[in-house]
This record gives C-alpha cells, structure tokens and sequence, in this order.
C-alpha cells in the first residue's frame, strides 16, 4: 500500500496536481488514497471529508436516475422528448429518451453557443435561448458528445418527481446507501473544504438551478468509495449497454458511461473537468473492479486524470485496465500510419475522406465542443502501438496505446469494412 500510495504521489507532482483523492474497489475491499492540499496554498491536507467535484464525470448518476425512475414505472425509455417536455424547440420534439442518454439523439452541442453570453439557469430561459438550434443528424445516424442531452434529462428527472434535480438525486444516493455524495456546484465544494458551510448543509443554489444534470456531481473519498460499491454491485445494468447505430455499427457509449469489450473483460469509462476540477471513472465490471479519482486539477483535458484512475487500479486489480494489454503484431501498418494521422493532427483539419458517415456529420456541420478527435498534446508519442483488436459484425474496434514520457494512453478506434473511421475515444 505504500508503493502504491508514493508511486500515485510521484505522478500528482509531475503533473503539477494539488490535490488528489482516488477511491479503489477491487477483490471486495476498498481503499481511499487522499493527497496534497485541498486547494493550491490552502494548508488543508486532503482528508477522507474533502469534497471534489466530478465534473462530467456525474452523468453517469443523472443516467442511474432516469433508468431507476424507468424501473418504477415512471417513463418508458422510447417515450419522445415533446411528451415530457412540450416547452422543448419543437425541432427537438421526436427525440426519445433513450437517445438522449446514448447520445445518438443529434442534438446540438449548447456549450458551443455560449462563449460571450451567461448559460441561462432556468428551464425557461434554458428553451428560449437555445430554440433556434436545430437537430445535427436525425436520431441513431450518429453519435455526438452533447452536453444538452443531460440538460434535458435534468428537465424530465425534476418533472417526474416534482423535485429539484438535487433533491431528486440525493434520494438516489440516499436509496443507494451513499454518504459523502451530492448534487454540489463547484463553488460550493471550494466553499465546503475552506468551512463556510455547516456539517451536512447542502448547495442550495444547486437545488434552486434548474439547469444542471450534465455533471455537478460532488464526492469525498468516502462517498466515492460508496458509490463504486453501488456500481459494481447493484446499478442498473442497462447503464452499460451499447446501441447500434443506424448504419448497424456499434456505438460504446451506454448510459452515461463509454462502455467497450476489453480482453474478454467488460469496462466503462469516463472522465471529466470542469471549473478547477477533473475527474476519472473506470469499472471492469468482469473483475467487480474499479476507480473514482478525482482532483483539483482542471487544465482542459483530462490525461493527468486518466493516467492516473489507472495506474492506481491496475496496481490493485492486475491486468484490469488496458495498461494490462500487451502489444499484438500489426498486420496492417499502413492503416495505423492513416489512423494516427487522423488522430494526432496537430490542430489540422480533418481529412473527410477518411470518416465514416457517422463523422462526416460531425466534420460538416460543426457546432459541437468536442468535434472529431485531435490528440495532439504538444508532443509526439514516442510509440503508437496495437494492443488489440475486435470484430463487431460489420465493424472493428482497433485500441491503440500511445506512450510519453510521463503518462500512457490508449484510444480505441472503430472501423468500417471499408477502414473508414466511424468511432474514436480516448481512455
């Protein structure tokens, strides 16, 4: 426990992290490593009681909610969007709830709208400001990182229950058996570790905001820990299920969780940052293994993060992570040079000819904050390797690891039969 607890400190100062907690759930123990400081020349060390924000990290609860609210019998999954929300742009009306929580619903990106003006923070203002955007793609014909789908999803959650979305999911937690979880601004976390709040008070602007469900989600260490005992336990399983887009190609992306085939293994992913904060979560559910790290470190990417969610669980669960993976021969090399062209572009512009119909959507219509994928970090890796890869029916998935000098990446890539690249992300 001490290697481990110094190797994770060693990579928090490389990256330049000041805080960091990681929780890890694996042969049915968990463990809580905190570190640093819980903000930059605070003097407060980071306890089990430090709260963090998860960032986007927390779609996955929004997710939970709406699939336990479905469970109840309380919405049907196929139910279109103008049902539940008539006040919704009208162009937006057919979209189900299913697509939204996969993103398959081609709705646009409303964070690519809002660099010069305040995001609203009412349903109302919410629907005004963004009705004239219009659908990118029709449902299932592509996927799409929109953080509007959860806004939406926020909308249904306070609609069924007559809650606040706060309110709403802290009954999740609390159905879940969670302490040291909760529905929290990043401002009120900041607040929170520095003792302006009382033991217990909640965010109240967060209860008051009825735009929210796109991540503002808090953890301790000690909710963190809880909450991975939840996931790999008792949550929905639905959550980790992929659709098949309309082109029959798979999409890894379940309910509010990347969801891919590892090793024979089943993983779910997914990291965010947001406002000085950056999260990471990583499940092998096949091994009932996992990680929560957080930290208050927000540069605009993720890799510090992810880097470190996985060192930290492949020291406690061997082999549970693609850092398990080990390099497989390469028969196609000419296709690898293609794909890390594409991938590594040194803010080019992509090359439409060599997308899939799925990305050439993204590539022409624009508007969204997350675009087709550019890996470029500042530097070239100094190895781009195949670790692995896999048939899905009239598509492939081919993972890819990337090594630097102070971290090591994958991203798995998915391919037509025709090598056109319809899927990238990274982990």
């Amino acid at each position: 426990m001490s290697d481990h607890h110094d190797a994770l400190a060693r990579m928090a100062k490389t990256f330049g992290i000041p805080g960091l907690c990681v929780a890890i759930y694996a042969d049915g123990q968990a463990q809580q490593i905190c570190l640093g400081e819980d903000a930059p020349g605070s003097g407060r060390s980071v306890t089990a009681q430090t709260w963090f924000q998860a960032a986007s990290t927390g779609k996955h609860v929004t997710a939970a909610a709406i699939l336990d609210f479905e469970k109840a019998g309380l919405i049907e999954l196929d139910t279109p969007l103008g049902q539940l929300l008539p006040d919704a742009p009208a162009g937006w009306h057919d979209r189900t709830i299913a697509s939204l929580l996969n993103h398959t619903s081609g709705l646009p990106e409303y964070l690519a709208y809002v660099e010069s003006e305040q995001v609203p923070t009412r349903r109302a203002d919410f629907m005004a400001r963004y009705a004239h955007l219009e659908p990118m793609a029709a449902e299932g014909a592509a996927w799409g990182y929109s953080n509007t789908n959860y806004i939406l999803l926020g909308f249904i959650i306070a609609a069924l229950t007559g809650h606040s979305y706060a309110e709403a999911v802290q009954r999740l937690f609390d159905k879940a058996g969670v302490a040291g979880a909760a529905v929290a601004s990043p401002d009120w976390v900041r607040r929170a570790n520095a003792g302006a709040h009382m033991a217990g008070e909640g965010d109240s602007e967060s209860k008051r905001r009825e735009v929210i469900g796109d991540g503002d989600i808090a953890f301790t260490s000690h909710g963190a820990s809880g909450w991975l005992r939840f996931l790999l336990g008792t949550a929905d399983n639905r959550m980790f299920e992929a659709p098949l887009l309309a082109t029959g190609r798979r999409s890894p992306y379940g309910c509010g969780w990347f969801v891919e085939a590892m090793g024979g293994d089943s993983i779910a992913h997914h990291a965010g940052h947001y406002d000085g904060w950056t999260a990471m979560a990583f499940l092998n559910r096949s091994r009932r293994a996992g990680v929560l790290a957080l930290c208050n470190l927000a540069p605009g990417n993720t890799r510090a993060i992810r880097a470190i969610a996985q060192v930290a669980l492949e020291a406690a669960a061997p082999s549970s992570t693609p850092l398990g993976l080990v390099p497989i021969a390469d028969a196609e090399p000419d296709l690898t040079a293609l794909i890390r062209a594409q991938l590594i572009r040194r803010g080019a512009a992509a090359d439409r000819d060599c997308f899939a119909p799925e990305l050439q959507t993204t590539i022409d219509k624009g508007g969204s904050v997350r675009g087709v994928l550019d890996l470029w970090s500042g530097e070239e890796p100094s190895a781009f390797t195949l670790v692995e890869e896999q048939l899905h029916g009239p598509s492939r998935m081919r993972r890819y690891r990337l090594v630097y000098g102070d971290r090591t990446e994958h991203v798995l890539v998915g391919l037509t039969n025709t090598n056109k690249i319809y899927w990238i992300w990274p982990l």
